[in-house]
Formats: C-alpha cells, sequence, structure tokens
C-alpha cells in the first residue's frame, strides 16, 4: 500500500499565540491511504517546500546529510486518496517536545496500511523546526529552547498550549474533511484515538478529560511528571501505557536528575493507580526515550527496524482492538510478550 500525505494550516484566530504575538497557527499532517505510484519517495520530502533548510539543520545536529537524503519512505506528498478504502479510524498524534509532527513516520506507514488514518499535529516555536506550505521555516524559539527542566510552571504553560492545538484541530477535523470529499469518505469520524510521546503524551492524558470523542489512548514514555491525577476528572478511555527498558526508581536514579525523578516516579504511580482497570502498562526491553519516534532512524541506530516493528505491532493491536472492534486481539498479544522483548510493568516499573 502507498501512503498518502497532506498539509493543512489552521487558523485559530481566538488566540494569540505567546511567542509570535500573532494568530496562533496550527499545522497538520494526514496521512491515508492513496493510490499506487511507481515512483520513489524520500524521507525529505516530508520537509517540503524548505528541503533544503531542514537538511542544514539535521545536518547541523549530527545527521549524515548523504544518508538522509538518501532515506526513503512509503509515503507521497498529495496522492491521490484510494476511494476503495472505507471507514479509516483516525489516529491523532502529539509529538515530544521538540520533535517534527512528521518526525514519527515508522508508525505512521503501519497506521495507515492497518486501515486508519493519521493526523500529526504540529507545535511551531516549539519544534526544532516547522515548514509551512508557503515556505515560511519557523525555529523553535530562544525562550522555550532554554527551560530549565525543573521549571515546571513553564513546562505546563507549555503543556497548555499543546492541549488548546489539540481541541484546535479535534474541534475543526470535521471542517478540514470537507474540504476534501475523498478523505471524507473513507474516514469514521465516530472511532478515534490518540497517541502521544512525551510531551505530546501528557497533553494527549490531558486532553482525554475534555474529549469524550477519542476512544483509546496510547502514551508513549509520556512526562509523567507534568499529568495531573485526580478523581474529579478521572480519565475512564483505556490506556496503554508504553515505557522505555528504564522506569524504575533504580533503573533511573543514575540516568535523571534527584530533584526530577520523584516528581517523575510519583506521576507515574498516580497515573497507574488512577486508570482503569483494563489500562496496560508494558516495557519495552533496549528502548529509550527517543525509539518511539524517528529519531533513530536519522542516526541509523543498530537495530531500530525490529524495535520499531515491535512497538508497531503493539500499538496497532491496541487501536485495531478499541477501535475496530476486533475482540482481545492485543490482549492475546501480551501473552507472547516475553518473546517480543516486552514486560508488564507494576506501579513502581517494576516487572510483574
Amino acid at each position: 500500500m502507498t501512503v498518502g500525505k497532506k498539509i493543512f494550516v489552521l487558523k485559530d484566530e481566538s488566540r494569540i499565540d505567546p511567542i509570535s504575538m500573532e494568530t496562533r497557527e496550527v499545522l497538520i499532517s494526514i496521512y491515508y491511504p492513496s493510490n499506487p505510484v511507481e515512483h520513489e519517495s524520500k524521507y525529505i520530502s516530508f520537509f517540503e517546500p524548505n528541503i533544503s533548510s531542514a537538511v542544514d539543520m539535521l545536518s547541523s545536529m549530527g545527521v549524515d546529510k548523504d544518508y538522509i537524503c538518501n532515506l526513503d519512505t512509503k509515503i507521497h506528498n498529495y496522492e491521490c486518496v484510494d476511494i476503495t478504502a472505507k471507514n479509516c479510524p483516525i489516529i491523532f498524534i502529539a509529538p515530544a517536545f521538540g520533535i517534527v509532527r512528521d518526525m514519527y513516520s515508522f508508525c505512521v506507514e503501519h497506521l495507515v496500511e492497518c486501515g486508519f488514518v493519521v493526523i500529526t499535529i504540529g507545535a511551531t516555536h516549539e519544534s526544532i523546526f516547522s515548514i509551512f506550505p508557503d515556505g515560511r521555516f519557523v525555529q523553535q524559539s530562544k525562550e522555550i529552547s532554554e527551560i530549565d527542566s525543573l521549571d515546571i510552571h513553564s513546562w505546563k504553560q507549555l503543556l497548555k498550549l499543546r492541549v488548546e492545538n489539540i481541541s484546535w484541530v479535534l474541534k475543526n477535523v470535521d471542517k478540514v474533511l470537507d474540504s476534501d470529499n475523498d478523505l471524507k469518505a473513507i474516514v469514521d469520524v465516530n472511532e478515534m484515538g490518540i497517541i502521544g510521546h512525551s510531551l505530546g503524551g501528557a497533553a494527549a492524558y490531558e486532553l482525554l478529560k475534555r474529549e469524550k470523542r477519542i476512544k483509546a489512548s496510547i502514551l508513549l514514555d509520556p512526562s509523567f511528571h507534568l499529568m495531573t491525577t485526580s478523581k474529579e476528572e478521572r480519565v475512564t478511555v483505556q490506556l496503554l501505557v508504553a515505557r522505555q527498558e528504564k522506569c524504575s526508581f533504580e533503573e533511573l536514579e543514575n540516568e535523571i536528575s534527584p530533584d526530577l525523578l520523584p516528581l517523575l516516579l510519583s506521576g507515574y504511580e498516580s497515573l497507574f493507580n488512577s486508570s482503569d482497570l483494563n489500562s496496560s502498562f508494558i516495557k519495552l526491553n533496549g528502548t529509550h526515550h527517543m525509539t518511539f519516534s524517528d529519531i533513530p532512524i536519522h542516526y541509523n541506530e543498530d537495530g531500530i527496524e525490529q524495535k520499531h516493528s515491535t512497538i508497531n505491532k503493539y500499538i496497532s493491536a491496541f487501536l485495531e482492538e478499541h477501535l475496530k472492534k476486533e475482540e482481545s486481539k492485543f490482549h492475546e498479544l501480551l501473552k507472547n510478550k516475553i518473546n517480543d522483548g516486552i514486560d508488564q510493568v507494576n506501579s513502581k516499573g517494576h516487572v510483574i
């Protein structure tokens, strides 16, 4: 199957962007099943129409320019929608702090092949860069790049912006689909899920408190220290929380600052204890925080293809069980988790 991609800019006239002091603009990419094409597509096509600026910035961060320019992808910009596809649930993806919304292609390709339409939601001024259809190249703002890891107030403000952005996209998703009859014809707007990574995971969780259209959520190593759990705002949606290999106090005490670690661990424990009884908490052995994105692909990390394959298998099974009503598909998969390098973990991050 070929995956198509279209970009939309959603302007929120009701909000002023705190960085640009202009109308807030939210970039989204919509990925969908498209008609087969004969020509190849390169990863750097994600960065059209300003590929050179994106490649230069990635190169300045240690990415091999020749390697990234020759990396292939199954995703093709603005290809025709495959109108034979039907009843595709919509999956929103909220990226990690700084990560460009299109840098989850490993997951996007797989989900579209499994019959989902995927919408990734950008964070202008927070991502390392944002590229608009008119060619504008907006880098991460200096004030955001300098937020201290323990400046919880500033992080909560950034989280608030993220939640507002995602809410705005959900509010306008029907309008976007109305503008493209072929896309509208293949989606099922009654079945929606959300995947959030890191800061995006915390934002996805906060969204669940106010958005009843979301019926399944996957949190990929989310920012637990920024998440607020309470009986008054209980989230009833079943969660899949997937963590990196190191997730207990013993594993993290030499990895994370002693001031931040207690906040992260207590946030995780609160989430665990307040979640739906049927929610699942797992860790993927051999992974780190950025394994849940394309970043390891950029640096040609050894073994990343297999790790991404495992992540995809569990993500798609969970969403198929809850949004496509393929009964017990995810829970049957869990029975063979040891063979996949997956462990279930308790409230302390210990293997059970």
